[in-house]
């Protein structure tokens, strides 16, 4: 792997720029009408001051209870993990803190928390563990990707990162905000499989996080691309993501496999010609309709 600084603009998913223009004029106009709200009662202002005061108590309850319950990564505790967060962070030149604690039975495998400013990863110890063969490709990924997604959030304007974060936890913010941070995920992603150097790992990780450790060696790749299709062409799974801040993974899948046509299609190439003629034909057509498609044009070959 590469140590040499990735350039984020050259990695990001297509979506990214508008929807990250949407999430912006949003969050400024929010903020104006609660400041405006705040200026015309000035005991609205005095609750709000309670209620701020009372988040920040929370969450350093919450952080005590992780240091007394998980164990943070450190160079003693967790030496591989520590030193692959290191490196990341150098290649990725992402230099605000991000606590690591591995705790057992995480939601999801791994969950990324970020609070008023504070940078959480909470990854699941048996998790963590299976990630850390094939030279630490598949645990570059996943940590890549998360890391990638914040430095795609803080890049520009971190303090306007920080409101988003807040207000895309009232619903009726959500819907304009959450294609932003959806499309952040994405390029976490891109960002994630170039630091892992693999196709082959990138995609295990995803299809790990689908159907857990026992059964993710059984499933193949034509199998979730059928799947892809049918997620994409259905209205309702199409309107499920719609509500939700984090992409189906359905999609992940197909869209790191789309970036790596773009970006190595030789290693497209090997992981196609391991497909039959019919998943292969179902992921070109995948791949005619991603955001990418129309900078891939090697798989046609």
């Amino acid at each position: 792997m590469s140590e040499q600084p990735l350039s984020l603009e050259h990695v990001r998913h297509p979506h990214e720029a508008s929807r990250r223009k949407l999430a912006t004029l949003t969050t400024v106009v929010a903020y104006l009408i609660g400041l405006a709200i705040l200026i015309g009662a000035p005991l609205s202002g005095l609750i709000l001051i309670v209620v701020i005061i009372s988040i920040w108590f929370a969450i350093t309850l919450w952080r005590a209870r992780l240091l007394g319950g998980a164990v943070k990564v450190t160079e003693e505790s967790f030496p591989e993990i520590n030193a692959t967060l290191n490196t990341l962070r150098q290649q990725l030149e992402y230099r605000k803190g991000v606590d690591i604690y591995v705790a057992d039975d995480v939601e999801g495998k791994a969950q990324l928390v970020s609070l008023l400013g504070h940078r959480v990863l909470i990854i699941d110890g048996g998790f963590a563990n299976e990630l850390k063969g094939e030279e630490y490709a598949r645990l570059r990924f996943m940590m890549g990707s998360f890391v990638g997604a914040l430095k795609a959030r803080h890049l520009r304007f971190t303090l306007l990162a920080v409101l988003l974060d807040q207000l895309n936890k009232l619903k009726f913010a959500s819907p304009l905000l959450n294609p932003y941070i959806r499309a952040t995920i994405y390029t976490g992603d891109q960002i994630g499989y170039l630091c892992s150097g693999s196709l082959e790992s990138s995609l295990a990780v995803l299809t790990r996080y689908m159907v857990g450790k026992d059964m993710a060696p059984q499933i193949s790749a034509s199998g979730i691309l059928q799947q892809a299709v049918l997620v994409q062409n259905q209205a309702i799974p199409r309107y499920s993501q719609l509500l939700q801040s984090r992409p189906h993974l359905v999609n992940r899948y197909v869209n790191v496999i789309a970036f790596a046509a773009r970006v190595r299609p030789e290693e497209y190439r090997t992981f196609e010609s391991g497909l039959d003629s019919e998943p292969r034909q179902i992921l070109h057509t995948l791949l005619s309709s991603s955001p990418q498609g129309r900078a891939v044009a090697a798989w046609r070959t």
